[in-house]
């Protein structure tokens, strides 16, 4: 998969220096901050026994052991996130989760792995699992679960393809294009991540994305948001053929 991969993981930094948290960011210290009560889920039995004692496992274990864990029992893991997501209707529960899973894939890259192997054992892929996620309400929801996608796209071997890529690709333009996007920032987050990998580049061209990040350059976006779509451009001319039609 030819990429841009050896770059600096931290995008955002510039000058040494690291910009300021989303709003996407500082979200999810808030989510992180309001612990849920697992045990009132059990005993409502909204989840079973197995699922209470993985994600207490995983919510309350010091890094070490849920490492370990996580080694150790990857298929139920995988499972218990993704059946809980499916099954509890409790906005404040879903966030939690989804950025559970975003702090476990940021601690260990490698880790997609674990949602990939899992979707293969139940005959389907990651991207029909997460993708519909991009459908809810909660504007939360939508942003974390785009950024989570977006690193089970770039950092396993296993890409997204076909209309999987042509849904995500017109999400995150959408998202690009809103003028009340509060999380503008992790759209450009997950564009900086996706157009590292020479797959993808095309793809986006193809969607017109190119257009699409021009005019957010032209609209009144933060010296943040300007730098990470710049960032993108610059992605988009490691393909000479798009270099070429972009000093057209």
């Amino acid at each position: 998969m030819a990429s841009l991969m050896h770059l600096p993981e931290e995008l955002e930094q510039v000058g040494g220096f690291v910009l300021a948290n989303s709003p996407l960011a500082n979200k999810a210290s808030e989510v992180r901050a309001n612990r849920i009560n697992w045990q009132s889920y059990l005993q409502s039995q909204m989840i079973n026994q197995e699922q209470f004692n993985v994600i207490v496992m995983l919510d309350t274990s010091p890094p070490p052991r849920r490492d370990q864990f996580l080694k150790e029992h990857r298929y139920e893991c995988a499972r218990t996130f993704l059946e809980m997501i499916a099954n509890v209707a409790k906005d404040q529960t879903v966030q939690y989760l989804l950025t559970m899973i975003d702090d476990i894939l940021q601690e260990d890259r490698s880790r997609v792995e674990i949602f990939h192997e899992y979707a293969r054992k139940e005959n389907t892929t990651v991207w029909r699992l997460f993708l519909p996620l991009l459908n809810r309400q909660d504007p939360f929801i939508v942003n974390q679960a785009g950024r989570i996608i977006a690193k089970l796209a770039c950092w396993s071997n296993e890409t997204m393809e076909g209309a999987d890529l042509h849904f995500f690709l017109a999400f995150l333009k959408e998202q690009l294009r809103m003028q009340n996007n509060e999380y503008k920032q992790a759209t450009a987050r997950c564009l900086q991540m996706l157009l590292r990998v020479e797959e993808y580049r095309q793809a986006y061209a193809t969607v017109d994305g190119i257009t699409t990040i021009l005019n957010a350059l032209s609209a009144n976006n933060n010296f943040q948001i300007q730098y990470q779509l710049i960032f993108c451009l610059w992605c988009m001319t490691f393909n000479p053929d798009l270099a070429e039609k972009m000093n057209k």
